[in-house]
C-alpha cells in the first residue's frame, strides 16, 4: 500500500513510531537478556556443574555393588545418567549451545582443565560430559529439555505481544490524526462553491474548529473577490462611455487631419476597446451556466474561427465527447487560448482530447519556441506578456487570465507546460470524469 512509503504525514510518522517502538523494544529485550536471564542461566549452569562433579565423585569411590543403586536414584531424581556413550554415538562439541557452553566454562575452571560439553540431536537431544577421575572417567549426560525455562520464551513472547500491541495502537492513533488532516487538505483544494467537507462526529475538537475557520476566511476571501470583480466591471463598464464620445470625436475630425494621426488615434481607440472587453470578461468570469452539450462540437466551432483567423489545426479527437459546461465560457476559454497560440505559437496547433486517472485532458499544443519554465505560472497573471521569445504582436495580457478564471469557474483546472526542451507551449484542461 501507498502508506508504507512515501513522504506523507501518516507514513512518516507511522514510521517513526514503528521504528521507534521496535528499537526500544529490541534493547529491553537485550537488557533483560543480559540482566535477568543470563544470570539466571549461568547460577543454573553453576549448580548443574556442581552436581554433576559431586555425582561423579561420589559414584566413583561407592562400591561397585552400590553404584547401579546410585545411578539408579541419580537419573530417577535429577535426571542425570550415568554410562559411556556407544560408539557410534555422534558426539560434538556444543559450539553453538549457549548453555552447553556456560556448563563447559564453569567445570573447566573447577577442574583446572578442559572439559568439553557434547551434545548428541537424535534420538532424544542430550548433553554429554566426561568428568576425569581417580581411577579413569565418568561419562554422565541428561536430557537437553531439562534445561528448557519457560521464563526466556515467555518473556519473548510478552515483548513480542507488547510491540505488536504497541504498533497497532500507534497506527490507530496516527491515523485518528491525520485522517481530518485528509479532510481539511481535500477541502482546500475544493472550488468556492463546492460544499465544505464534515469531519467526523468523534474527531477531536481542534480539527473542527480549524475546519469552522477555514470556512470563514473562504467566505470573506470570496467575498473580497467579489467585492472587486465588481469593482473591475463597474470600471470597465463606466470607461465605454467616454470611449464612445472619444470615437464620435474622432469622426468629427476635420479632413485635413494627418492620415497618421488619425489611424494611430483609431488604432488606441480599438486596443482601449479590446482592453474593457476583456476586464468585463475576467471580471463576471466566476460565474458558470452549467448545462449538456458536446465538447468535440464545441472544438469544431472554435477549429473554424481560428483557421479563419489564418491558423492550422490538426487534431486527435473522437467523434463526440458529452460534457457539462458553460457553452459560453469554455467557446471564450478556448478563443483565448488559440487566440495566444496564434499570435505567439506560429499558428499552428495539436489538438488531443484523452482520459487518464479518473480525469479527462484536452491538450493544445502551438509550434512555437515555448517558455521559459519559470514564466509559466507568470503568463496567468493578468497583464503579463513574458518575454519577447514567441513574437513581438502586441496583446493586452489578460486572455490566459481569463481563461483560467473560466477554467476554475466550472471546476477545471488549467496548466501551461513546454512540449520538449525544443519548443512548443501546450495548454493543457483538465476535469474530473466518473
Amino acid at each position: 500500500m501507498r502508506w508504507l512509503r512515501g513522504r506523507s504525514l501518516f507514513a512518516q510518522t507511522a514510521w517513526t513510531l514503528g521504528l521507534g517502538i521496535v528499537v526500544l523494544q529490541t534493547f529491553s529485550l537485550l537488557a533483560v537478556v543480559f540482566t535477568v536471564l543470563y544470570p539466571l542461566a549461568q547460577r543454573s549452569a553453576e549448580d548443574l556443574a556442581g552436581l554433576l562433579i559431586i555425582s561423579a565423585q561420589t559414584y566413583e569411590r561407592l562400591p561397585l555393588p552400590d553404584r547401579s543403586s546410585f545411578a539408579h536414584n541419580l537419573s530417577q531424581d535429577n535426571g542425570i545418567v550415568i554410562g559411556a556413550p556407544a560408539r557410534e554415538l555422534p558426539l560434538s562439541e556444543t559450539h553453538g549451545h549457549l548453555y552447553g557452553h556456560l556448563l563447559s566454562r564453569i567445570l573447566s575452571a573447577r577442574l583446572q582443565q578442559r572439559i568439553p560439553v557434547y551434545t548428541v540431536d537424535r534420538p532424544v537431544p542430550t548433553l554429554w560430559v566426561r568428568i576425569p577421575g581417580r581411577q579413569g572417567a565418568v561419562w554422565l549426560h541428561f536430557d537437553r529439555r531439562r534445561l528448557a525455562s519457560s521464563l526466556p520464551l515467555a518473556t519473548v513472547v510478552i515483548l513480542l505481544l507488547s510491540t505488536l500491541a504497541l504498533l497497532i495502537l500507534s497506527i490507530i492513533l496516527v491515523r485518528r490524526v491525520t485522517r481530518p488532516l485528509g479532510i481539511l487538505s481535500e477541502a482546500l483544494r475544493r472550488s468556492w462553491k463546492a460544499p465544505m467537507p464534515e469531519l467526523p462526529a468523534s474527531g477531536p475538537r481542534e480539527f473542527a474548529d480549524l475546519l469552522e475557520v477555514f470556512a470563514n476566511m473562504r467566505t470573506r476571501l470570496k467575498a473580497m473577490i467579489d467585492h472587486q470583480s465588481l469593482l473591475l466591471v463597474g470600471v470597465s463598464h463606466d470607461l465605454r462611455s467616454p470611449l464612445t464620445r472619444l470615437r464620435m470625436a474622432w469622426e468629427l475630425l476635420p479632413a485635413s487631419t494627418p492620415s497618421k494621426l488619425r489611424d494611430g488615434m483609431l488604432q488606441d481607440m480599438e486596443r482601449m476597446g479590446e482592453l474593457l472587453s476583456q476586464s468585463l470578461s475576467l471580471g463576471r468570469g466566476l460565474t458558470a451556466r452549467i448545462a449538456d452539450l458536446d465538447l468535440i462540437a464545441l472544438l469544431h466551432e472554435v477549429r473554424d474561427d481560428f483557421e479563419r483567423a489564418g491558423g492550422q489545426w490538426r487534431e486527435d479527437l473522437p467523434r463526440r465527447y458529452p460534457f457539462r459546461g458553460d457553452y459560453d465560457a469554455l467557446r471564450r476559454l478556448l478563443n483565448n487560448i488559440l487566440d495566444n497560440a496564434r499570435r505567439y505559437g506560429g499558428g499552428q496547433v495539436q489538438v488531443r482530447l484523452v482520459r487518464g486517472a479518473g480525469r479527462g485532458f484536452l491538450r493544445i499544443c502551438d509550434a512555437g519556441p515555448g517558455v521559459p519554465e519559470t514564466d509559466l505560472e507568470k503568463l496567468f497573471e493578468p497583464f503579463y506578456r513574458g518575454d519577447d521569445a514567441r513574437g513581438h504582436e502586441e496583446g493586452s495580457g489578460l486572455g490566459l487570465a481569463i481563461a483560467r478564471q473560466l477554467a476554475e469557474a466550472q471546476d477545471m483546472k488549467l496548466r501551461l507546460y513546454n512540449a520538449s526542451p525544443t519548443g512548443g507551449l501546450c495548454a493543457e484542461l483538465s476535469w474530473p470524469t466518473a
